[in-house]
């Protein structure tokens, strides 16, 4: 089976860098999709420059770096159908090429994986940075109890077949990423990282992460996620001791402590 690997660039308001990454992608005769998220009139020319090699959609209003991703997904789902592989970049030059191609060749040989790029932290990466993905990644593994070593990686691969999914994740901005990981380990999606090199540019001054007001959504969604486990778990406890004294059946009383609290749980996915 043939697969075709589609590079999908989410970017706002982005320096001449742009130009320089879809000019290399070309190089490499892939395919690639742009999404404009927003940005102001005055990166018109770099937009329309990004158009001469790639498509570029386009919409008006800033809505972030999620809702652009899932934009450029719905494009490609309809443009592609089937049998294609989309890797994600960011926009500002620090993913190569080579390394995208990298992610792109593992997700063809495994269609129902996520694939990863995972930068190793060493002395050349930002100190926020470092100490973000540090903890987010701790974090991470003990609300999901799967490991990721770079869960802020932007760089990431995946098959026509976990489309539907990648557009069922809530998250507008970078917290959609986060949920991504979130769900693909509730899900039992297999998470499987691929060692890159990462270029930090000007100490990654081009990146429009909100170390504040991102960080808090992000930390907010991970909340939001454990709180139906949690919630799921008191309720299951207490019907138990409930039945338990009622029946004195300690194996029916667990069943229908069980039964009710799965449901809970299940109906706590589509509120969050």
């Amino acid at each position: 089976m043939i697969y075709k690997l589609v590079i999908l660039i989410p970017s706002n308001e982005p320096d001449k860098n742009l130009i320089k990454l879809v000019k290399n992608i070309k190089k490499y005769n892939l395919d690639a999709v742009i999404v404009n998220d927003g940005s102001s009139k005055e990166y018109d020319n770099i937009f329309n420059e990004v158009n001469k090699y790639y498509k570029v959609i386009s919409y008006d209003i800033n809505h972030g770096k999620g809702y652009a991703l899932k934009y450029g997904i719905k494009y490609i789902k309809d443009k592609y159908h089937d049998n294609y592989i989309i890797i994600t970049m960011d926009s500002d030059g620090q993913h190569r090429i080579k390394d995208a191609i990298k992610l792109g060749e593992y997700a063809k040989n495994h269609l129902d994986t996520l694939v990863l790029g995972k930068r190793i932290r060493d002395s050349h990466i930002p100190l926020r940075s470092k100490i973000g993905n540090d903890i987010t990644s701790i974090v991470y593994e003990s609300v999901s109890h799967v490991s990721v070593y770079d869960t802020q990686t932007g760089l990431r691969a995946f098959s026509y077949k976990l489309t539907d999914f990648m557009l069922s994740i809530n998250g507008d901005r970078y917290e959609y990423e986060m949920n991504v990981l979130l769900y693909a380990a509730e899900e039992n999606i297999p998470i499987h990282e691929e060692k890159i090199k990462t270029i930090y540019i000007n100490n990654n001054s081009g990146s429009h992460f909100n170390s504040l007001k991102d960080s808090f959504k992000i930390y907010k969604e991970i909340i939001k996620f454990t709180s139906s486990s949690l919630l799921s778990f008191l309720i299951d406890y207490i019907l138990f001791i409930i039945f338990n004294i009622i029946s004195k059946n300690i194996t029916l009383s667990n069943i229908f402590a069980r039964m009710i609290s799965g449901t809970c749980n299940y109906s706590c996915k589509y509120i969050r």
